[in-house]
This record gives structure tokens, C-alpha cells and sequence, in this order.
């Protein structure tokens, strides 16, 4: 099977649709002899000869005003990057040297000024193979609610935001100095973290000069457009099928998604509220689901806070932190109707964005535009949420037969095509089971069930909800 699914995923790595920007690759720390974590010089090797074997050309970051130099749009092009200067240094320039293959190396805040890791940079910035960026690292875990509330009262995460960004500023302003100061020009790109990247933080760095963003993922990286290439890290197991994956950006637990529908008011509805959030851990973990399905309130009420609406609670952030850390792997989360306050609706979304880390925003059903040329409310709503959230995935509710529970997500990759999701409607276990099947059997990709409806199949048994249950 899976010598079945590598000859299906190569001519995607070799040819297909042409990606909107550079796959981008990162690796960490190099190492020999081999130890726990860490990938050793002749894996990288593999990697690179894989890669020009494949026709894959590395690029450099640093092109006009932070474009990407040899990326040509009718090529297939990577950037790669190395986030640990002194095993890229001893390691990685000889690979690269060999192969004749340009590639970034990032410095992080501690590393810029580490005296002795200057050393290390000097080395680094006389190779021809070499670019050094600026790299922002994951700030010390802020003191944020762990719990869930449910009741008014401001957490003050805006005030927060504001800190953290004033703080991002200096931090990157010292590092770009540094980085000038060591190779005697100015930095046009900057790597993040996995978790740091948002619009605007973006935004922080555009404003030093900072115009390529390379934001790192440890799972599937979306597809970007220029000046952002999204940098998947390469895991410590990863040979060339991680490689292949990344290349046609797939990846064989996010599909199917089978996920649990949550409305944030049913955590508050009585009881412990951490209890119900530990009942739907529950479920995701018996069920091996994948995916998360936020309803998060609406003008009448949020579980977020927000300006835009009155504050019920803090709920749909700390659900969401607690579900990414039972395994789930794609949060979605619905935005109400649009009212008759544009305003409003776009700060709803926007604030929404902000407490939660979105992987798809599901927008309302598609509605024609007041005016022609005029920008239709839909369009207003996912911007606010990708000026937060760039990479976030949009769908949109189905307005046809398929009913309010479903939607329509646009394609992952320029060239792909879209896929549909749905809740089922079904309200009894056995139906809800075989709507699911059905709509399996018909391509529905994403397909999840209300999280009190999952709990009566469980009673049941594994076997009556069979549609959803999903491999571990």
C-alpha cells in the first residue's frame, strides 16, 4: 500500500499543478554520530541528492526587496534552511558545497548574541552557499486561562498582544543589526517558530525590512504566495517519504478529517465546565478524531472576547489549546450570519481569529455582491480573519441542499481541487452513522458529528459510530 501511495505522490513532487511560492524545508540541529532527535549529516545528504534528482532547484531568499532569486514560477524551486548555525557550519556548508546548493541559516535572539557563536557567524557569512536571517523564537509561555470561564469579565489579551509585539520589535532590531554588523549587509527575510507567525507580527517585521516571511510548520505546511514560503520542519525520521509528502503537500492523518462539533455555550451549560471539556477530549480520544468544529457564539453573545459582541466567557480559546494537545489536528470554527453592522461583523472575525488558532475559518453562504465590482460581505470577513490568520483555510456554508451543517473548502494548493465537509443532521446514533457513510462514499472528506450525539454511540459502542472512528 504505501509503495501504492509514493507512486501516486511522486509525479506530484515531479510535475503537477506549479506551487504559488518555494517548498520550503528546515532542518534543526545536525549530528554525529547519530543521537535521539537530531538528523545526521548523511540523512541531509540523502535529502539534497533526492531533491536535485528530482529536478528540484534551491534557491536563494535574498532577491529584490526580500523576493526569492532563481525562483522561477515555471520551475520547481525549494528553499532550505538550517536553524542550528554550528552544526550547519560544520555539517551542512561541506553538503552544500558539494551539491552546489544555497540555503539560509537562521540565528535566533540568544544566538545573535552569544559570544561564542560569533565565531560560528563569521564562518558562516564567508561561504558563497550561505545567507544568514533572522530567526523569532516562541517567547516564554505567557501566563494565559488554562480553564475555561464562563462568565463576563476581560482577560485583557489585547493589552497582551500589543506587549508582546512592542517587545517582537526590539528583539528583531537587535538582530537585524547584528546580522548586518556580521555580514555586512541588511537582512531582507525572517524565519519563525512554529506558533509565532500571525499578520501582525508580520506586519513588525515588514516594518524593519523583514519583507520575506518564512513561517515554520511541524505538520503539512499550506501553500503560500509570495513573499511567504511556509517552511515544513523536517522531522528527526524523515528519509525521502517526508520529502515526497511535503512536495505534494499531503499528508495521510489529515485525511480523512473526522472531527467533533462543539458549541462553546453547551461547555458552560451546566455542571463543571472543565468536565465537559474533558468529555470531549474523551470522545476525540476514543474516536481517534482528527478535527475540531468551533461554534462560537454570534452577535447576541461570544465565548471569546471581543468588541463586537457581548462577552458570555473565555471558552473557545482554552478548548482549543486542550484539544490540540489530545491530538487534534485541524480546528475549524464557524462565523455567524453577517448583521447589518459590516463593521462589527469584520471585527467578530478578526477578534475570533485572534483566540484561536484557526486552521479553517467557515465563513457564511455565499451571497452576490451589493453593486458589480463590489465586495460582497463573505470576502470582508475572511480578510479580517487572514489579516490575523494568513494561512487559515476558508469554506463557506452551503446554501443549497446539503443544508446549513455543511460547507464548501477552498482548495489547499493552487491547482487543487476544493473539497466539502459537513455535520451530519441525522439526530440518532444509527442514522448518523450511515448519513456519514454515505456522504464518505459520495467524497465528502470532512464529516464530523455533534459531541452529545458521539457520546450516545459511545454508550453503545465503538462499532456504531464506525463512519467516524478513524485509525490510531
Amino acid at each position: 500500500m504505501r509503495v501504492r501511495i509514493l507512486a501516486l505522490l511522486l509525479p506530484a513532487l515531479a510535475g503537477g499543478p506549479v506551487a504559488a511560492a518555494p517548498l520550503g524545508l528546515a532542518w534543526g540541529v545536525v549530528a554525529e554520530p547519530a543521537t535521539a532527535g537530531v538528523l545526521t549529516p548523511g540523512q541531509v545528504a540523502e535529502h539534497l541528492e533526492f531533491l536535485q534528482a528530482h529536478g528540484w532547484r534551491a534557491v536563494r531568499s535574498g532577491g529584490p526587496a526580500g523576493g526569492l532569486s532563481g525562483a522561477d514560477g515555471r520551475e520547481r524551486s525549494v528553499l532550505l534552511s538550517f536553524d542550528d548555525p554550528a552544526s550547519a557550519l560544520r555539517y551542512v556548508v561541506p553538503l552544500l558545497e558539494l551539491y552546489r546548493m544555497p540555503a539560509v541559516v537562521t540565528v535566533g535572539p540568544s544566538q545573535a548574541v552569544d559570544p561564542a557563536v560569533a565565531p560560528v557567524l563569521k564562518g558562516l557569512a564567508a561561504s558563497p552557499w550561505i545567507e544568514l536571517l533572522p530567526r523569532v523564537e516562541a517567547e516564554p509561555e505567557e501566563e494565559r486561562a488554562a480553564a475555561v470561564r464562563c462568565m463576563a469579565g476581560a482577560v485583557g489579551s489585547a493589552r497582551r498582544e500589543e506587549k508582546r509585539l512592542s517587545r517582537l520589535s526590539r528583539t528583531l532590531a537587535a538582530q537585524v543589526a547584528r546580522l548586518r554588523e556580521v555580514t555586512g549587509m541588511t537582512p531582507t527575510g525572517v524565519a519563525w517558530a512554529p506558533g509565532t507567525w500571525s499578520g501582525p507580527a508580520e506586519a513588525v517585521a515588514a516594518n524593519l525590512g523583514l519583507t520575506l516571511q518564512m513561517p515554520t510548520f511541524t505538520e503539512m505546511p499550506p501553500s503560500l504566495l509570495p513573499p511567504r514560503t511556509a517552511r515544513y520542519m523536517m522531522p528527526p525520521w524523515a528519509g525521502i517519504w517526508a520529502l515526497v509528502q511535503a512536495g505534494a503537500h499531503w499528508d495521510p492523518r489529515d485525511h480523512p478529517v473526522r472531527f467533533i462539533e462543539v458549541d462553546a455555550a453547551w461547555i458552560c451549560a451546566g455542571g463543571d465546565p472543565q468536565a465537559r471539556v474533558a468529555r470531549v477530549v474523551a470522545v476525540v480520544r476514543r474516536l481517534g478524531l482528527n478535527g475540531v468544529r468551533l461554534l462560537p457564539g454570534g452577535p447576541a453573545g461570544a465565548w471569546f472576547e471581543t468588541a463586537a459582541a457581548p462577552v458570555r466567557g473565555d471558552v473557545v480559546g482554552p478548548l482549543a489549546r486542550a484539544l490540540r494537545e489530545a491530538g487534534v489536528r485541524r480546528v475549524i470554527a464557524d462565523l455567524p450570519a453577517t448583521g447589518g453592522d459590516p463593521g462589527r461583523d469584520v471585527t467578530f472575525a478578526a477578534d475570533l481569529a485572534r483566540a484561536v488558532d484557526l486552521d479553517v475559518a467557515v465563513l457564511p453562504a455565499v451571497l452576490p455582491a451589493t453593486s458589480p465590482g463590489a465586495a460582497r460581505p463573505q470576502d470582508r470577513l475572511g480578510e479580517a480573519v487572514r489579516a490575523v490568520r494568513p494561512a487559515v483555510r476558508l469554506a463557506w456554508r452551503d446554501q443549497g441542499h446539503a443544508g446549513e451543517h455543511a460547507f464548501d473548502l477552498a482548495p489547499v494548493a493552487p491547482g487543487r481541487q476544493s473539497a466539502r465537509g459537513m455535520t451530519v443532521s441525522s439526530t440518532a446514533v444509527a442514522a448518523a452513522d450511515a448519513e456519514a457513510a454515505d456522504r464518505a462514499v459520495a467524497g465528502w472528506e470532512w464529516i464530523g458529528l455533534p459531541v452529545e450525539l458521539a457520546e450516545a454511540g459511545l454508550r453503545i459502542s465503538l462499532r456504531s459510530l464506525a463512519a467516524f472512528a478513524l485509525p490510531r
